[in-house]
């Protein structure tokens, strides 16, 4: 229950900070709220203040309460950066059919 409160608890004060610093978050959970086993928990994004074509991203390795943080997992997350895959996708909405450009996204 401890742990469930600080989760909680610490994706609220993300969640405001992002609101306060001009960043989206988005929080990688399954449907019933609990977290993934991943090391990314969550990401944070904003279009680049510099260039409007460029989207700057944070991937967020999510702590709370008295949890710290290993070597082992910042590596983890470093390595996580650097394999990370993006790729273009164009999403039509034609008013009954939202069409995907190249294809549908897996």
């Amino acid at each position: 229950m401890k742990a469930r409160a600080s989760e909680a608890a610490s994706k609220e004060a993300l969640r405001s900070y992002c609101e306060q610093h001009g960043w989206r978050v988005a929080f990688f959970e399954g449907i019933t709220g609990a977290p993934r086993t991943g090391i990314i928990d969550a990401i944070m994004f904003r279009v680049s203040r510099k260039n409007p074509d460029v989207l700057d991203l944070r991937l967020v390795q999510l702590k709370g309460g008295k949890a710290g943080i290993s070597g082992a997992e910042i590596a983890r997350l470093k390595k996580a950066v650097g394999i990370v895959s993006p790729n273009w996708l164009i999403a039509e909405f034609d008013g009954e059919t939202l069409h995907f450009l190249p294809n549908e996204p897996e």
